[in-house]
């Protein structure tokens, strides 16, 4: 099986696994639930979904991933019937932590500049001399 081949299931797994969540699945803990990647391995038995819930609470996330569980029979039924593959691969669910590691970093990022402007106005305004 083609590397591509592979990509494209795991694009139109993504694109049908965010319509259904979205638009189908009537858990309430899926409410803000947003699909980031989906990766099928090579034998397509498995995909491997990445999720994010808005807010990034951490109680909401664990509840989001229960409501995930809790329908994955449902999910992977209605993804069958949109699928034109032979088998609908089972779907494991994961935690997208890069969304709060990129907004931690981008924090950091933001202290690390007004440190660096407020030196900067600090040092602006003295006047030394070494005589």
């Amino acid at each position: 099986m083609s590397i591509r081949r592979q990509k494209r299931v795991a694009d139109l797994i993504h694109r049908e696994l965010s319509d259904i969540i979205q638009r189908r699945v009537k858990d309430p803990r899926l409410v803000g639930v947003t699909i980031t990647g989906t990766r099928v391995s090579p034998d397509y038995q498995y995909a491997d979904v990445r999720f994010y819930r808005l807010g990034g609470d951490p109680e909401a996330l664990k509840e989001a991933k229960q409501g995930l569980e809790s329908a994955q029979g449902f999910i992977r039924r209605e993804l069958a019937g949109r699928l034109t593959i032979r088998h609908t691969p089972e779907l494991r669910f994961h935690l997208d932590e890069s969304i709060d590691y990129a907004a931690h970093i981008e924090s950091l990022l933001t202290q690390i500049r007004q440190e660096t402007v407020s030196r900067d106005e600090d040092g602006a305004g003295s006047s030394e001399t070494d005589l």
